[in-house]
């Protein structure tokens, strides 16, 4: 896998690493699969 970068705003990484805590996921699998769900329901 490649890595990327991009930048987000405190509030939302906040919201992102409570949720990955609380679902015992990291922040890069909730990510992925965001944007996977995302991608699919554009098409």
């Amino acid at each position: 896998m490649r890595v990327i970068t991009f930048k987000v705003d405190e509030d939302l990484l906040q919201e992102l690493d409570l949720y990955a805590i609380n679902s015992k996921s990291s922040r890069s699998e909730i990510i992925r699969e965001a944007l996977i769900r995302y991608l699919k329901d554009r098409k």
